[in-house]
């Protein structure tokens, strides 16, 4: 018997439940309902257009059509679809907000991390550095 992938399996807070609290696990999250609290997953977090979210959120990829109040942390992406809502900060390695969504607050690209080494990539190019020339007494 084969044993399956954790992140293969999604958990589903469905339109009429609602939580408050933590949530963390090594699985997909899909919220149609309502959560307050936090949440801290290792797959991805979808929450659907009856979804309603006051938490700060971490995962893999986040989706948003439905309304999001809170911090997000998205180690590679986040997209906030025309009928998602998100107010609070967020960082992701890659950010799309489609034509009609709504989103208050900061953002903030996080660098990529390089498989192999599991450390940050370099950029692809470093601006140069201004010299700072130091005046001499005349």
């Amino acid at each position: 018997m084969q044993k399956a992938k954790a992140a293969d399996s999604t958990s589903l807070v469905s339109k009429n439940v609602k939580i408050e609290g933590e949530i963390e696990g090594p699985e997909n999250l899909h919220v149609e309902g309502y959560i307050k609290g936090a949440v801290a997953v290792s797959g991805d977090i979808f929450v659907g257009n009856t979804g309603v979210v006051e938490a700060d959120l971490e995962a893999k990829n986040i989706v948003i059509q439905g309304e999001v109040t809170g911090n997000i942390t998205a180690h590679k992406q986040l997209e906030i679809h025309p009928s998602g809502r998100l107010i609070g900060d967020c960082s992701a390695t890659s950010i799309d907000i489609k034509e009609g969504a709504m989103f208050e607050g900061r953002s903030v690209m996080m660098k990529t991390v390089d498989a192999a080494s599991g450390r940050p990539a370099p950029p692809a190019s470093t601006p140069p550095q201004p010299s700072q020339k130091q005046r001499q007494p005349e």
